[in-house]
């Protein structure tokens, strides 16, 4: 199927969404969409909540301060806490929390994303959301598992990376970013400060109904996980960046920084970045989620191609998904072509035992679980909690592809839906 981009700003209830493509190591094309039909090129600089795409900034900087021995990845990170002490949990002399696997995700620390604060309300510092003491809204961190035994995303883990980042460098954490990395990168429309400053240009974020999230935006204490504001130009001088010093070339980080940056870890983590592939299909990528805001961006390391997609609208994953693809079938990449599924015979008999209502498992804390199998004389849909209805493609007897957002939707012998990775129970209503 092929849209107009604009269409799909309306499906999906995105009022902006900003772009930058890169080509052969250079930002080759910019712009922002407005679902009014609009198209400004290059991108305005309006900035964006870029969610969790901040942890790789946040990974560059901790490898920068590494290079220059500010910090030490793998020393205990207890030594620039200070004031602040880690819960007792399932650390040990032989297994310590250190920055590297805090930025790996295999610290054991706990707490995946956070909520942020909507304006007016009171904001915890850093150190208040480690410890889960009031105002914050996010359970304490803790370490949970042995460190370095198990990957575990980990926005909690972030925060304390946070901490420990700037009392070891001794400057505010946003004032360490705008030192060491914004600035050297080019990044001049981009930021870490929270609340950001109402005179700066910026988008508003939107609930997945297309609602404006109250006050514009929610304010991110949490900085190194998820407090980057940014514009697609700016994002793609990082990415060009990084590459170019892995590389040798002149650039805002050196080339033993980068090289740590993305040496991956479990679960194809690096330092902030996931880290993917061999050869042409090499590539780092990461993409995020504020409330109202969502982004990615893919960068392929050997050929120079990339691509920054960032939106005001919770359903932005689903637009941004689709712009990706569709840049990679206009560019030739070697990954992130759209999928070819073949329509299959559905066993309807055993099918319609399946009609009915269902609820997420793991259902977003602000949206609504409920999700609804049915079907419209031959043709069958689901409606979603966040996108509504959409229509799937059988694609064997006990089996769905929905063609918009690309899920697979299998049912398994329990009765349960399977949506992608979701699993869902049916209801008794």
């Amino acid at each position: 199927m092929q849209w107009n981009v604009h269409e799909r700003m309306r499906r999906y209830r995105v009022p902006a969404m900003a772009v930058a493509v890169i080509e052969g190591g250079r930002v080759v094309w910019s712009a922002t969409y407005g679902i009014d039909g609009s198209v400004r090129l290059p991108a305005t600089n309006e900035r964006f909540q870029a969610a969790s795409l901040s942890k790789g900034v946040t990974g560059s900087l901790a490898a920068i301060l590494a290079s220059r021995r500010v910090v030490d990845l793998d020393a205990p990170v207890d030594r620039c806490l200070a004031p602040l002490t880690l819960p007792p949990g399932k650390q040990d002399a032989g297994h310590p929390v250190t920055l590297r696997n805090l930025l790996h995700h295999t610290s054991g620390t706990t707490v995946n994303g956070f909520d942020g604060y909507a304006p007016g309300e009171p904001v915890p510092t850093p150190e208040q959301v480690v410890r889960g003491e009031t105002p914050a809204n996010s359970p304490a961190v803790v370490i949970a598992t042995p460190p370095g035994s198990a990957y575990a995303y980990s926005g909690g883990g972030y925060t304390v990376a946070q901490i420990a980042l700037s009392h070891c460098a001794d400057a505010s954490f946003d004032e360490l970013m705008r030192r060491e990395v914004l600035t050297p990168a080019g990044m001049r429309d981009s930021t870490f400060v929270q609340p950001l400053p109402a005179s700066i240009p910026h988008a508003v974020g939107h609930a997945a109904d297309g609602t404006p999230v109250p006050g514009g935006a929610n304010i991110y204490p949490e900085l190194a996980a998820a407090g980057l504001w940014t514009t697609p130009d700016d994002l793609a001088r990082w990415l060009i960046g990084v590459r170019d010093a892995e590389e040798g070339r002149p650039s805002f980080m050196p080339t033993d920084a980068a090289i740590t940056m993305l040496a991956p870890g479990m679960n194809k983590y690096g330092l902030g970045v996931f880290v993917s592939g061999e050869g042409e299909h090499r590539r780092f990528m990461h993409s995020g989620g504020n409330f109202g805001f969502k982004s990615s961006y893919v960068m392929f390391l050997g050929s120079g191609n990339g691509v920054v997609v960032l939106t005001d609208g919770d359903n932005g994953s689903y637009l941004g998904g689709e712009f990706i693809k569709a840049v990679a079938a206009a560019y030739g990449w070697p990954d992130y072509a759209p999928r070819v599924a073949t329509r299959a015979t559905l066993d309807e008999k055993t099918m319609i035992r399946y009609i009915g209502h269902y609820r997420f498992k793991d259902a977003d804390s602000r949206g609504n679980p409920d999700l609804s199998l049915f079907r419209e004389g031959a043709r069958w849909f689901l409606d979603l909690p966040d996108i509504g209805r959409t229509e799937l493609l059988p694609t064997s007897a006990l089996a769905f592809v929905a063609p918009e957002t690309g899920y697979p939707v299998t049912v398994d012998d329990d009765g349960s839906l399977r949506v992608g990775s979701r699993v869902a129970r049916k209801t008794q209503d």
